[in-house]
């Protein structure tokens, strides 16, 4: 089954090529390269569907068989499987069945995730104990701004985080099972893409 996935950043756009090898899909899935849309995370879910509407028929004419939609929560108030499901019933209403994982909150939040995986990359992260007691365990989706914990852990000298340079860099790094660890949003879309490690559920790490 191909797996198309729609993206709201150039850093997931950029970034979510590196995972391919690292997921144990169902023999025979496969993920197409995703599509990027300009989604805003504090429109309201009916809004956000018309927005990915196109990137959705974009990936079905590529071949897609399943569609997931990727989208930051942010500092809004509702919970992420309530913003999630708005969402989807959105798409829904206009005869498309997404599937939507809301990263919580923003794809900072999952690259933040695996510690050791940020230590990999020497000539810019040095991950401290503090960092690492903010996000383990299973509490990565709990770090309010996952930016500026990055910019913290800079090397000095190596400048900040940079938002669509890093994410490809950390991601051919780091473990996913250990991001799955630490960021419950982050197994329900490895749950959604059918790996192994989360095929039953996703609340436990």
């Amino acid at each position: 089954m191909k797996i198309g996935i729609i993206v709201d950043g150039l850093g997931e756009f950029e970034a979510l090529p590196e995972i391919r090898a690292k997921l144990c899909l169902r023999p025979g899935d496969r993920l197409l390269a995703p599509a990027h849309a300009r989604l805003h995370p504090k429109s309201a879910p009916d809004q956000i569907a018309k927005s990915a509407l196109s990137r959705v028929n974009m990936l079905k004419k590529r071949g897609a068989e399943m569609v997931l939609l990727l989208i930051d929560r942010e500092d809004r108030e509702d919970c992420a499987p309530e913003f999630a499901q708005g969402i989807e019933a959105a798409l829904e209403g206009m005869g498309e069945q997404v599937h939507v994982v809301v990263k919580d909150r923003k794809f900072e939040n999952w690259l933040i995730a695996d510690p050791a995986g940020l230590a990999r990359l020497k000539g810019k992260f040095k991950p401290t104990k503090a960092f690492e007691n903010r996000v383990r365990p299973n509490k990565a989706d709990n770090v309010a701004d996952a930016k500026d914990l990055l910019d913290q852990i800079c090397v000095k000298g190596k400048g900040s985080y940079h938002k669509t340079q890093d994410p490809p860099r950390i991601l051919e790094k780091m473990d996913i099972t250990e991001v799955g660890k630490n960021s419950r949003s982050f197994r329900r879309f490895l749950r959604l893409l059918g790996d192994k490690r989360y095929r039953g559920q996703s609340k436990k790490p």
